[in-house]
């Protein structure tokens, strides 16, 4: 399983307080160096981070800070990069300046988005995640694999190959009985997707949403449970908070698990 870092957001108080230095500052917006930002990617990596999402969708959504964040990420370390941002031009602007093909976080079945994203995810050769759940109303498990079948037949079409594509069926709060209800439909989707799609096209999801409502306490515990569900079911990669300690640990143990990393005891005395 994958591990993809979702703490440099403009959710997180630290990643927005950097940003919002910066544009204070306008003429340092085009320096690389951001030892603030540069801490946050090293804590990442050192947590067992295997892809770095960069999300600037909630705060300073523009070009000039994805390019900004993107330059100074790859700074520290030329892993894999997510771009997540609801604007075409903000995309373009990191998509043009990653030195590996990042993922693209996310399409769904809009119009608008697909005529916009679709070619830029054809020029850089970037991978797509595919969102195949309605956050206002999720689907079934058969609703789920419709909207995939469209999603990737489009994809198809525009030239971008089924080994570039990741499906995201949503997780929603567990805490609610409609979470419950998806997270059944969830896991039989991906018990689904590789008899169906043939080259295999991966999966993803978001962990954090999954313990939304809970108290603070809790949020681990649920989380980390999940995790260990999601992989053995064969889920390709997950979106997550690598920084909690419980997450952290749990990551460590799925590498240990997998013979991806060498048991020892300080990995798991956090």
């Amino acid at each position: 399983m994958i591990i993809i870092a979702n703490n440099i957001t403009t959710r997180n108080p630290q990643v927005a307080s950097i940003l919002r230095q910066r544009i204070a500052e306008i003429k340092d917006i085009e320096a690389e160096a951001c030892p603030g930002l540069h801490d946050v990617v090293e804590a990442c990596l050192s947590a067992g981070a295997d892809v770095l999402e960069v999300n600037l969708q909630q705060r300073y959504d523009q070009p000039e800070m994805m390019e900004f964040t993107v330059n100074s990420i790859q700074q520290v370390t030329d892993r894999q990069l997510c771009l997540s941002s609801n604007k075409a031009r903000t995309l373009e602007a990191g998509l043009s300046i990653c030195k590996r093909p990042p993922i693209i976080n996310y399409l769904a079945l809009e119009v608008q988005r697909l005529q916009e994203i679709l070619p830029l995810a054809n020029q850089y050769g970037a991978e797509l995640i595919l969102m195949v759940s309605d956050p206002a109303m999720p689907g079934d498990t058969r609703q789920m694999l419709e909207k995939a079948a469209i999603l990737v037949g489009a994809t198809n079409e525009a030239g971008i190959p089924n080994e570039r594509l990741i499906l995201d069926p949503g997780i929603f709060h567990i805490t609610k009985e409609q979470g419950q209800h998806h997270l059944v439909d969830v896991m039989e989707f991906l018990k689904m997707v590789p008899n169906i799609f043939d080259p295999l096209v991966r999966t993803t999801c978001w962990l954090n949403n999954s313990s939304a409502g809970a108290p603070s306490r809790l949020r681990p515990v649920i989380e980390t449970s999940l995790l260990s569900l999601l992989s053995g079911i064969g889920l390709s990669s997950i979106f997550m908070d690598v920084l909690g300690r419980e997450n952290r640990r749990a990551i460590r143990l799925l590498k240990i698990f997998n013979n991806k990393k060498i048991y020892a005891d300080a990995d798991l005395s956090l």
